[in-house]
């Protein structure tokens, strides 16, 4: 369960988020994991995720920006909402990739 504590200090889309489809299956247990959330426990984790209800958001750990926002449905995000605000220098291609990146981190258990 993520401290809640953390919650109050994280930022959100300030401009319209950039919309990827990706009809992407998740096992039971992936599924599970993501939903579950991660928390920081050091200067190292650079992500932080919680979900509500379906809905999951990652933020970068240290300077509290969502970055990526999706639902999961019977196993499967069907797209992901990229942030375009909060990315420097980086082509929407490259976004994707780090999101592709880090789904198996998220999937892992926390």
């Amino acid at each position: 369960m993520i401290n809640t504590e953390i919650l109050k200090n994280l930022k959100y889309f300030e401009k319209a988020p950039l919309i990827h489809h990706i009809n992407y299956s998740l096992t039971e247990d992936a599924e599970r994991n993501i939903l579950n959330g991660w928390q920081p426990e050091c200067m190292e984790d650079k992500w932080l995720s919680y979900s509500i209800e379906n809905c999951v958001y990652v933020h970068r750990s240290w300077s509290g920006h969502l970055m990526y926002k999706f639902t999961i449905h019977n196993k499967t995000i069907d797209y992901i909402e990229i942030a375009m605000d909060d990315f420097v220098n980086m082509n929407n291609e490259r976004k994707v990739e780090i999101f592709f990146d880090l789904l198996p981190f998220l999937s892992e258990p926390h």
